[in-house]
């Protein structure tokens, strides 16, 4: 057997032939891997502008019916901070509810930046950005409207029913 020559008479080597794949010379291809940043920010701007308002509305309500019968024996010469005083768990669960919904907020509007930036689940990352954006409107809707349902359940000059 003789190997294949130039006219010259140089001598070429046999052409290469690429190893299958999966053996140890030549890796599988890379899976695509999951794109959770964009999930995350989703998830965490849902937890704060659903969970949050739910929770700040429940206390909203229950607060404005366990403070409205202090209302009526307020005089005109401001809000008297003392007819919160039956209810002060239920404003600190508010409260809470505010703080917490605000600081998962503010991380779920910086992941779906980073996600829509380095295109890491954008679609996620975008209603995450767009969901965290609007939580604190819901929870100042939810809020008022609470307050005054709850102040509305209380009879002129009495308990709450």
């Amino acid at each position: 057997m003789t190997t294949p020559s130039a006219p010259n008479g140089l001598v070429f080597a046999a052409p290469h032939a690429a190893p299958p794949v999966g053996t140890l010379l030549a890796p599988p291809p890379p899976t695509r891997r999951g794109r959770p940043l964009g999930t995350w920010a989703l998830a965490l701007s849902v937890v704060a502008a659903v969970v949050a308002p739910a929770v700040g509305g429940f206390a909203a309500f229950r607060s404005a019916r366990g403070a409205a019968p202090g209302l009526t024996t307020m005089s005109s010469n401001g809000f008297d901070w003392r007819v919160l005083s039956p209810v002060r768990e239920l404003v600190l669960l508010g409260e809470v509810a505010f703080w917490t919904g605000t600081a998962i907020g503010i991380t779920a509007l910086v992941l779906g930046i980073v996600a829509i930036v380095r295109r890491s689940g954008r679609g996620a990352g975008i209603a995450g950005l767009v969901l965290s954006v609007l939580g604190p409107i819901f929870f100042g809707v939810l809020t008022t409207i609470a307050i005054v349902a709850g102040l509305a359940t209380v009879p002129a000059g009495g308990a709450p029913v």
